[in-house]
């Protein structure tokens, strides 16, 4: 563990990181005000003027979030396990249904996911927290504010970082439920020790009087809500390898909270995971996100916005010039019917140098394209003409946003894959035993030998996760290509489609092809008590009609050998199942239904139930299923 040296070192490498990123810290406040409230007008021409917001960024957060939860749930199972060692298939199957219930109905990862994912559009690098929750006794998510985590500037990856810092603020009753269940330090001395205090030169031990004005960061540093307490859980890397985890709050920096330990997951990996908006210079500050991309775009909406309304109010209530000086004109009133003093007449007002909602709909599509959003409508109010866009048109524009998506769903997938592997390395450690989970409406127990941690997980799907519809139709056109092909598994073909429409009906309406087949020879043994009374049965479409007259010729081989005698009746209705079947499998496999009727033809002869072809009979000559061995 670290001696008071290192750590005074550490404590001070934490506090400059704060300082040198407090211009960044600047931005992020300016842009959460964009989003949400909007930048006022500062100076208005009249009073109670205009004063409007054009929610751009917020709208295109909005549009943006779907493809990234449709990445993370919307697929049959979160993850695709590939196993690095030799094991049977359904083992594979068992561990990626068990982990997707344990994901989905026994964390909290969907309401984590969607904060994760709104914190990357917003500042542009969103941090998702992946833990073993000891009390619950489940793995745990927690979507951190970007604010609240802290790394050395020069930070790439996450997972090479010197060190860590996970801020925490709550109230003090949160800090003692949290102390009571994680084994903090929650006596009285030490909560007067860590809560916050009003008088800001107390707070940072050991500081420079001087200094403290660069050193403190409300909520980040120090706190002066009395009924506050801020706790920093540090990470700090060993020159092992190992990661240990040190816990106290920035107001006592001498006082753990929790005795210093290694960090106990077998996976000896930060448990943080980062996901970028953009990539591209080197830095953990260089994404950004929607707001700062689009922050120009939304200010000049917002000013042409207001520019409009005011030229509204101007027009819809004009000014007036009198030709003489009127007296008391303040009492003049404008009315229906009104007839004005001599020499009064409205102003002509100018018609405006542009067209605000051309400027409004041109600078929309801008930002749209900025983004890689498309906005058809307004790509073609964009154009001079008044012809409509064309489905080329449309179609290229989709392609380039497609690829926008793809990459940045490719990003999401990337973090996304480092997160399950996490939890499940911490399932495997912690939660191996619990066996129990639920699949559609069954409840099932997973095979221990298939909790193990030689996998390799990645998020289930492709790519192309721009929207659901684009996905089911790019699944049906599949089908349509492929669904004649002897070499692609049409159930997976029916299975990719239901998977994307709505993953509870693939147990409810896909059948194994084994089972299937299995469940028409047991439908065809019911209809041998009709033919012996007499009455035939006619063949429908879609059935297995080789396995069904197997299963006929299996029981009239096994008959005669056991001597049953057949009434002519029960004879004509077999012969006409025979033939039904037969004539529907030629509209199959003509050239295997052919050689089968010969066969079955010559076996039913030799064994007295078909008359040989001089004779007459009764029903048409059946030449039919296979031979029995």
């Amino acid at each position: 563990m670290m001696s008071d040296k290192q750590r005074n070192s550490l404590q001070g490498q934490i506090v400059e990181a704060v300082a040198q990123r407090s211009p960044w810290e600047i931005r992020q406040t300016r842009w959460y005000e964009l989003r949400h409230h909007g930048l006022r007008r500062t100076n208005k021409p009249w009073p109670k003027a205009a004063d409007l917001h054009w929610p751009l960024i917020d709208t295109a957060i909005e549009k943006l979030k779907p493809l990234f939860l449709q990445q993370a749930l919307g697929m049959d199972v979160v993850a695709s396990f590939v196993p690095m060692r030799q094991q049977l298939n359904a083992y594979t199957k068992v561990a990626e249904d068990w982990f997707n219930y344990k994901i989905r109905e026994k964390t909290n990862f969907i309401d984590e996911v969607l904060s994760w994912v709104d914190y990357t559009l917003m500042s542009g690098r969103g941090v998702m927290k992946c833990f073993w929750n000891p009390g619950d006794k489940q793995v745990g998510f927690e979507a951190i504010d970007p604010m609240y985590f802290v790394v050395p500037a020069y930070t790439v990856d996450l997972q090479d970082a010197d060190w860590a810092v996970h801020v925490m603020p709550m109230s003090v009753p949160a800090y003692k439920r949290v102390a009571a269940q994680l084994g903090w330090k929650s006596d009285a001395k030490t909560i007067e020790k860590i809560r916050g205090n009003p008088q800001q030169d107390d707070n940072i031990p050991g500081a420079a009087t001087e200094d403290d004005a660069k050193q403190l960061r409300e909520g980040i540093t120090y706190t002066t809500n009395t009924d506050g307490v801020i706790v920093w859980e540090v990470y700090r890397k060993r020159d092992d390898g190992v990661w240990e985890v040190y816990t106290y709050s920035p107001a006592a920096v001498d006082l753990d909270l929790r005795d210093p330990m290694e960090l106990p997951y077998e996976h000896n990996q930060l448990p943080f995971v980062d996901f970028p908006y953009e990539i591209k210079d080197k830095g953990w500050f260089s994404p950004r996100g929607v707001c700062e991309i689009l922050a120009a775009f939304e200010l000049s909406m917002t000013a042409m916005w207001n520019h409009k309304h005011d030229a509204m109010t101007l027009y819809n209530r004009p000014l007036f010039r009198a030709e003489r000086e009127l007296p008391n004109s303040i009492n003049l009133r404008f009315q229906p019917g009104q007839i004005l003093p001599y020499g009064v007449a409205p102003v002509q007002m100018p018609q405006p140098p542009v067209s605000f909602d051309q400027e409004l709909n041109q600078t929309r599509a801008i930002a749209e394209n900025r983004i890689g959003s498309p906005d058809y409508a307004m790509s073609s109010a964009m154009s001079s003409g008044s012809d409509r866009r064309t489905a080329t048109e449309i179609q290229s524009i989709n392609a380039q946003s497609m690829q926008s998506g793809d990459l940045r769903a490719r990003l999401f997938r990337m973090a996304l894959g480092k997160m399950y592997r996490q939890a499940w390395g911490l399932y495997v450690q912690y939660d191996s035993k619990s066996l129990r989970y639920r699949f559609a409406e069954d409840s099932l127990d997973a095979d221990p030998v298939a909790l193990h941690d030689q996998y390799e997980l990645e998020p289930k799907g492709g790519m192309d996760m721009v929207s659901r519809q684009m996905m089911v139709q790019q699944a049906i056109n599949r089908k349509q290509l492929f669904q004649n092909s002897p070499w692609v598994d049409q159930v997976e073909l029916d299975k990719s489609i239901m998977e994307l429409d709505d993953p509870s009906l693939i147990k409810k309406l896909i059948r194994d092809p084994g089972q299937k087949q299995q469940d028409e020879l047991e439908d065809e043994t019911k209809t041998i008590p009709t033919l012996l009374v007499g009455i035939p049965v006619p063949a429908k479409p879609g059935q297995n009609y080789a396995g069904r007259i197997g299963v006929l010729m299996q029981y009239l081989n096994g008959a005669i050998q056991q001597g049953q005698q057949f009434s002519p009746a029960a004879q004509n209705a077999f012969m006409v199942r025979l033939d039904s079947l037969l004539q529907a499998y030629e509209q199959v496999a003509t050239n295997e239904a052919r050689k089968l009727r010969k066969e079955i033809q010559k076996f039913l002869t030799s064994s007295g139930l078909l008359p040989n072809q001089q004779q007459q009979v009764p029903v048409p000559q059946p030449e039919m299923a296979q031979a029995p061995v």
